[in-house]
């Protein structure tokens, strides 16, 4: 017997509103994995990203501009054909409405500054957001934009929205100092201007757009929190607070080789670290342009071959614990090559699984100092212990190679040691894995591996390339000794190593 469409939405809505409170607890701090989790495709063109396995979403964008192009009469035709187009490819996605084009009647009504005052917005000014006209104009469009999502037969594949400002351009608030003359602000016939702005009517417009966005959206729908203002000197404390309650949660588009915009600090910690890979909130991370550096008309300086640039992008989210992790057209058209591959294999393999040890399908530590303000290993479920004195290295190793952007290098007869998380270690009891060492095989020489009770071999031979040893390990039983430590790796010469990876089974899964 079919199932009358209003009952089918209402237990889409149930389901809908179960899902937007998890992380739900399994065991000890352990979180169920987001049922969403994997590579996004963005900012490209349905040739390049329509056929590739590993894609789990998409991206739906559409323009204030072209979506209401008057003052009483919106068009959401483009929204349906958008979600048309990821419900034939069996995906999900997000959802935006980005204001770089913004309608005429705007321009009619509400006080402007001939002056675009960011590269990406309207060309013919910056209209006054303040303004009680456009305030009301787009906590309208906010709800009518609800309103279409939710009416779609295919709302349930909308995994999130991204909670836009939509006033200078689509990210930004802060006028700059020299634009805040109220006589740099020309009102149109029979308008009266606005107050001359402030961070405080900055502060207030805020909190009016993200009040807006939760009434309208939550629960049925979850609001991607942004962490603050490219403007801001830090993250956002009320974002924060909200991402903190586990019923949201937080994109970036500043994800990076390396974090280091302002917003996604705590002083020197990164916040994903306590909201992301913590599993408190789901979060979400574009990157700030694609591994050769361009975004839009920019380009962005690389100190590393794109190969490495895209691969290290990949551990750094997947490090801070992005469940779902936004790649630009540009990379993904490079798909066929083999070290772009390998990458998006092994970061849609695991995307989302950093809070949930017991089903994670393994662990690993990529070996770095870094540069800049996030120093150390890259790590998933595994630590690598205090103790043993490592050369840090920086593109290291053969450029067509992904590995080399860093590494470490272990002196001759030094001793490396890992701890796994205990709930994976668990979990692997009795069963198989995989234990991986990716390693530059500089010179002749040996190095062992001891783990799970069992001793490994791997021989250099001087090929000047970044190789795998892989070593199975059946039945599995770790144990950590009296340092903490489930494995240590050690070797009769220097070794310059990338990773340490224990992978589930026969770690393709």
């Amino acid at each position: 017997m079919a199932v009358p469409r209003s009952c089918a939405k209402f237990i889409l809505c149930c389901a809908a509103v179960w899902l937007a409170l998890w992380p739900a607890s399994t065991a000890r701090s352990e979180v169920v994995p987001c049922p969403n989790r994997g590579l996004y495709a963005i900012w490209t063109k349905p040739g390049i990203a329509d056929h590739l396995p590993f894609i789990k979403g998409g991206q739906v964008v559409l323009q204030w501009q072209a979506v209401q192009p008057s003052g009483d009469r919106y068009d959401f035709s483009d929204l349906h054909r958008q979600l048309e187009q990821i419900a034939r490819l069996g995906r999900v996605t997000t959802v935006q409405l980005n204001a770089n084009r913004q309608p005429e009647f705007l321009f009619e009504t509400v006080p402007c500054n001939k002056n675009p005052l960011t590269k990406e917005q309207d060309r013919r000014g910056t209209l006054q957001y303040w303004h009680p006209a456009y305030v009301k104009a787009y906590t309208d469009l906010i709800a009518a934009f609800a309103r279409e999502v939710k009416s779609s037969p295919h709302w349930g594949r909308v995994v999130g929205v991204r909670l836009n400002y939509d006033a200078i351009g689509t990210e930004y608030l802060m006028v700059p100092p020299a634009e805040r003359d109220p006589a740099r602000w020309t009102a149109p016939p029979g308008v009266t201007p606005g107050p001359p702005w402030t961070e405080e009517i900055a502060t207030a417009y805020r909190r009016t757009v993200v009040d807006t966005f939760l009434r309208n959206f939550s629960p049925e729908i979850r609001v991607l929190l942004r962490t603050g203002n490219p403007q801001y000197p830090g993250p956002d404390p009320e974002a924060l607070r909200l991402a903190g309650t586990g019923r949201h949660g937080i994109f970036t588009t500043a994800s990076e080789i390396e974090p280091r915009m302002p917003t996604m600090f705590e002083g020197d910690r990164p916040i994903f670290l306590d909201y992301c890979r913590s599993g408190k909130a789901v979060c979400y991370g574009e990157s700030m342009a694609d591994a050769t550096g361009k975004h839009g008309a920019l380009q962005d300086p690389r100190w590393c071959a794109p190969e490495q640039y895209n691969y290290w992008r990949l551990l750094s989210d997947l490090n801070l614990g992005f469940s779902m992790i936004g790649v630009y057209g540009g990379d993904l058209a490079n798909a066929d090559k083999p070290e772009y591959r390998a990458a998006f294999d092994f970061a849609a393999r695991y995307a989302g699984y950093h809070a949930s040890p017991s089903v994670s399908p393994g662990a690993w530590v990529a070996l770095r100092e870094g540069g800049l303000r996030l120093k150390g290993d890259y790590t998933f479920l595994m630590r690598r212990l205090p103790g043993a004195e490592m050369k840090p290295e920086r593109k290291i190793g053969p450029e067509d190679q992904r590995f080399g952007a860093w590494a470490r290098t272990l002196p001759k007869g030094v001793q490396a040691k890992f701890a796994l998380d205990s709930d994976l270690a668990r979990s692997l009891a009795g069963k198989k894995a995989t234990l991986r060492v990716i390693f530059l095989d500089q010179s002749g020489g040996t190095f062992t591996v001891h783990a799970a009770g069992r001793t490994f071999h791997g021989q250099l031979s001087g090929s000047g390339r970044w190789k795998t040893a892989e070593f199975e390990i059946a039945p599995v039983s770790f144990a950590a000794d009296a340092d903490g430590a489930h494995m240590l790796i050690e070797g009769d010469t220097d070794i310059t190593l990338h990773m340490i990876e224990v992978a589930r089974g026969n770690g393709s899964q």
